[in-house]
C-alpha cells in the first residue's frame, strides 16, 4: 500500500469517527460538512486509482470496505432524520394546539 492510500485510509477512518461523534451530539450542520469532506476523500480515492495503476486493487478493497461503513452511516443518518422529523411533528402539534386554545378561550 502507497503512502497516499494509507493517508486516505487513515482520512477516511477519522471522518467516518467524527462524523459519528457529530451525529450523536446532534451536530447536523457540522455532520453535513463531514459528508462534503467524505465525498472528496472517496474522489481522492477514485484519483489515485486512476493516476496509480498498481493502486487500484487496494483502493478497490478500501472502497468495498467503506461501501459497508457508508451503510451503516446511511442508517445511523436515518434514524437521526426520523428522531428530528417525529420532534418537529410534535412542535406541530402543540402549535395547533395552542392556536385552537387561544382561539377558543377568546369565546369565552
Amino acid at each position: 500500500m502507497s503512502a497516499a492510500l494509507a493517508a486516505l485510509e487513515a482520512a477516511l477512518q477519522d471522518n467516518v469517527s467524527l462524523m459519528e461523534a457529530l451525529l450523536e451530539q446532534k451536530e447536523y450542520d457540522e455532520a453535513l460538512q463531514c459528508m462534503d469532506e467524505r465525498l472528496a476523500l472517496i474522489d481522492s480515492l477514485v484519483q489515485l486509482a486512476r493516476v496509480e495503476p498498481t493502486q487500484r486493487q487496494p483502493a478497490a478493497i478500501l472502497a468495498a470496505a467503506h461501501a459497508i461503513e457508508d451503510a451503516r452511516l446511511q442508517a445511523l443518518a436515518a434514524s437521526h432524520h426520523q428522531i428530528v422529523f417525529k420532534q418537529l411533528a410534535q412542535v406541530g402539534k402543540a402549535n395547533k394546539a395552542g392556536q385552537a386554545y387561544r382561539v377558543n378561550s377568546k369565546e369565552f
